[in-house]
């Protein structure tokens, strides 16, 4: 009963924090800035206006399967997300701006990839299930629950599912790099096992990095974040430039997304809407912590990590 009390004046704060931060910003449909003023306008939901946040949210289960797709090899493979607008997107999940594809994949029991390298791409795989192994440039690396890959353009690789009955699944991100970027020569592999955790960022956070030595072409960071059973994060916003995507790992939370509630079960990822107007806030209102993979883009370092950004007479030009 205790817990039950709590959690609603958890979510009954949480909905009165949303109401409208003073200064300009770039507006993409929506003219109510969420605020922690009570009588503010922000305090109605206008659904002519408000971002539509369904928009930024996409199961992998959703997309058509890219059957032994030769784009990395012959994983099997599904679109969390698509290119496209994040200011405007045109469908459901065409939402990436600055990375070129955030798909799942899969490959097969006691099956291995084709040999495959990309001159222009670089790629990241993580191992969200089973046991394989991965050869790049010499190396051999086991994979197993929580190891990161890194690919660099031009180095040719191989992955392995060795387990005779389940399958190797991982989230495949892939960047294409600019035409002066000079890559790594050698595959970087990890996991977050190996890392020390790093608690209270976003009140609840707790991160842990994945890959040390990665070399992005794109001002781009991954990550696992967990938070802690019966504890919620911090809501706040993100502006232009900015690409972030959470992508649920374990359990199924509870997301407050702008001026709306839902689940986010493992399989499912959201990109914030990058205009300053959209709150977000994963809450884990169970009794086991959850746990998602971050990935932050930043191609503006002014974004929101200063308040003068958001002060009366503050002009994002």
């Amino acid at each position: 009963m205790k817990k039950v009390l709590i959690f609603t004046v958890v979510l009954c704060t949480v909905f009165s924090l949303l109401a409208s931060a003073q200064g300009k910003i770039p507006q993409f449909g929506q003219d109510k800035i969420p605020s922690y003023f009570e009588l503010d306008d922000y305090n109605h939901r206008y659904p002519e206006t408000d971002t539509n946040v369904e928009m930024y949210m996409h199961s992998y289960l959703e997309s058509p399967v890219h059957s032994g797709s030769v784009r990395h090899g012959g994983w099997i493979e599904r679109e969390y997300f698509f290119p496209g607008d994040p200011t405007n997107p045109s469908r459901p999940g065409a939402v990436l701006k600055y990375i070129k594809a955030y798909n799942h994949g899969k490959l097969d029991p006691d099956t291995y990839t084709q040999k495959t390298s990309h001159e222009k791409e670089q790629v990241f795989f993580y191992i969200a299930k089973g046991v394989g192994r991965v050869e790049a440039g010499g190396k051999k690396v086991d994979l197993s629950e929580g190891t990161g890959v890194f690919i660099p353009a031009g180095l040719e690789y191989q992955f392995f599912n060795t387990c005779p009955k389940h399958y190797l699944e991982a989230v495949i991100i892939e960047e294409e790099i600019s035409s002066d970027f000079k890559p790594l020569k050698e595959m970087k592999t990890g996991s977050y096992k190996d890392h020390i955790p790093h608690a209270g960022m976003h009140w609840a956070h707790i991160g842990r990095g994945i890959v040390d030595g990665m070399k992005f072409s794109n001002p781009l960071g991954v990550a696992i974040v967990s938070v802690d059973a019966f504890d919620i994060a911090q809501p706040h916003m993100h502006g232009p430039g900015v690409e972030e995507i959470w992508c649920q790992l374990k359990g199924k939370s509870l997301l407050l997304f702008g001026n709306r509630l839902f689940w986010q079960p493992v399989g499912t990822a959201f990109l914030i809407p990058p205009n300053f107007c959209v709150p977000h806030s994963s809450i884990n209102h169970t009794d086991e912590p959850m746990q998602w993979l971050y990935l932050g883009n930043r191609h503006d370092p002014r974004e929101s990590r200063k308040m003068e950004y958001h002060n009366k007479g503050w002009n994002w030009e």
